[in-house]
């Protein structure tokens, strides 16, 4: 699929609401279960939008794998929520 090209698919609502985006659209995209998206309600229909971060000032403090570690630790987190932190943060050993 070219980039300039529309591309269409028809989705049912989950149960709960949810719905799932097709495949393609999830490459064409580059999104995942990690993707934050904004949802717009227009008057007759909606847009669905990755946020992507548009980070230009250098951050102001870096930390490393060690002090993401203690952080967790410190915090009390369960293991689970500190390997999904871990996650989201690009690192890859749990605390």
């Amino acid at each position: 699929m070219a980039r300039t090209d529309t591309a269409t698919k028809l989705v049912r609502l989950q149960a709960k609401g949810q719905l799932t985006l097709p495949a393609q659209f999830r490459r064409r995209l580059n999104v995942d279960e990690d993707t934050m998206l904004r949802v717009t309600l227009h008057e007759n229909g909606m847009t669905i939008t990755p946020l992507r971060s548009e980070r230009t000032d250098p951050p102001l403090r870096e930390f490393s794998s060690a002090d993401i570690t203690r952080f967790l630790r410190e915090d009390r987190l369960d293991r689970a929520t500190a390997a999904k932190v871990q996650r989201l943060l690009g690192r890859t050993h749990a605390a």
